[in-house]
């Protein structure tokens, strides 16, 4: 087993919020902590992870189980490297290269006081093959380079076996073959785990085609995924008389049904071709893919449970404190009324009794007490998805939020509604779109969101 990681491990994006720094940097103490807990063999270094500064990541980096790989992170004036460029580690009984390369972009990433740069690829990565070539049986790359680049990589380099490729957060991508090179990623921030199970052959160091193998692989995931679907709607009676007042949703219900049946037959053709290739199968290196979503009924490890839990408690007492002295040195009391153009979910309650009573029993007026329950109401990474607010306001702001928007309030979608609440007639409320939803329910936090589906399940009705 060879875990590996290509990078944007520690934070999200390549720049912090000055008011967030100080908890997202504990976040980051942590999950090095877990990482050297669960023996990973490298890490590579993504221009994410340099967000907190060089000095910062070099800290990190000498309280880490695992080293930290760059090949083209240089000192600017002697173009030395400041991390390892690769590491060498015997897996399967044979030498296995692992090379890191960062990604590019703005200059603005490292200070001058830095004195390090992010050389190209093309300056640094030809000199890492040609030492590693004789040394290792097989050669894989952790890139946070774009897709576009890695392919590129692949077509110059054949003698590079496998890139995980990282720093993005598109989801999960399977491995394709690009010339004699496998180019794979796993969805960011830790929502799933790949693997990849590998029957490498020393003598060729070539990949087979692999055919229907899978190709099958991925129709059962996506028959597992479909599946799962269905039944969020079975779960909800008999389809066709549940949602008989919803055509539109019981549409999608019946494209899923049409769907299962295509992805059965093409499951079982699929599966006679594979048990034919196997009499024939060439002496050539193999593999299986899957994705494995890290589900919250999986049981945790002790040990990284505890670094959990720390880590999200420290978190959380951070920004309790800077509740405290937020608002000692105003009235020394939390806020209590809305503030801006925001007139909390309160106010509707004259004009729309009924749409408030409903939107009482659904899972958005709990939002904040689901984080009180975990003890992560101050942590200002969770709260934007679980309040009412702009999705640009500030870490304090958020922090010290008056009691009605502390949740996901009616304006949450249908946009600030003091101004409604002055002149209901004058200044009319917006309506939810598909982009209203996806501040929250994106790839990252819930793949699975249908938008129909939800429009129709928590529609309030018209006013």
């Amino acid at each position: 087993m060879l875990a590996l990681d290509s990078g944007a491990l520690l934070f999200k994006d390549e720049k912090l919020p000055q008011d967030q720094r100080e908890q997202l940097t504990v976040t980051a103490q942590g999950i090095t902590a877990a990482y050297s807990k669960m023996s990973f063999a490298a890490v590579g270094l993504a221009r994410q992870d340099l967000a907190a500064g060089l000095p910062f990541l070099l800290a990190v980096q000498k309280k880490s189980n695992f080293p930290w790989l760059s090949a083209n992170l240089l000192n600017r004036t002697e173009r030395k490297t400041w991390f390892k460029p690769h590491t060498l580690i015997t897996a399967g009984g044979m030498r296995i290269a692992i090379i890191g390369l960062t990604g590019q972009g703005p200059d603005s990433l490292l200070t001058e006081k830095d004195n390090a740069v992010i050389a190209p690829w093309e300056e640094v990565l030809p000199k890492e093959i040609a030492q590693l070539r004789s040394r290792a049986e097989m050669i894989i790359l952790l890139s946070s380079f774009p897709a576009a680049i890695n392919r590129k990589i692949a077509e110059t380099h054949p003698e590079i076996h496998l890139i995980l490729q990282g720093g993005s957060n598109q989801g999960n991508i399977p491995p394709e073959r690009v010339n004699n090179t496998l180019i794979t990623q796993v969805e960011g921030q830790g929502k799933s785990v790949g693997i990849l199970e590998v029957h490498w052959s020393a003598q060729s160091k070539r990949w087979e085609d692999p055919g229907s193998e899978n190709l099958l692989a991925d129709k059962k995931n996506e028959m597992d995924r479909l599946g799962w679907q269905i039944n969020r709607y079975r779960r909800q009676g008999e389809p066709e008389q549940a949602f008989k007042n919803q055509p539109e949703v019981l549409e999608v219900y019946n494209d899923m049904l049409a769907r299962q049946r295509l992805l059965e037959e093409e499951i079982v053709r699929l599966t006679a071709t594979q048990n034919a290739r196997e009499a024939s199968r060439k002496r050539l290196s193999s593999y299986r893919n899957q994705f494995e979503a890290m589900r919250k009924d999986l049981p945790d490890n002790p040990a990284v449970r505890a670094i959990v839990d720390a880590t999200t408690s420290e978190v959380n007492r951070i920004g309790k404190a800077a509740v405290k002295a937020r608002i000692s040195g105003i009235t020394g009391q939390p806020q209590e009324g809305p503030t801006g153009n925001y007139a909390g979910s309160t106010a509707c309650t004259s004009c729309h009794a009924p749409q408030f009573a409903k939107w009482r029993g659904t899972q958005h007026a709990t939002a904040y007490d689901t984080l009180e329950a975990k003890g992560q109401q101050f942590n200002v990474q969770c709260l934007p998805c679980h309040i009412t607010g702009p999705a640009a306001q500030t870490g304090q702001e958020m922090l010290a939020l008056a009691h009605d928007l502390r949740q996901v309030g009616c304006e949450s979608c249908h946009g600030p509604g003091r101004a409604h609440a002055l002149q209901p007639a004058a200044a009319k409320a917006g309506q939810p779109t598909m982009a209203t939803c996806q501040r929250c329910h994106s790839g990252e936090h819930d793949d699975r969101f249908n938008f129909s589906e939800a429009l129709s399940r928590l529609r309030c009705g018209a006013d």
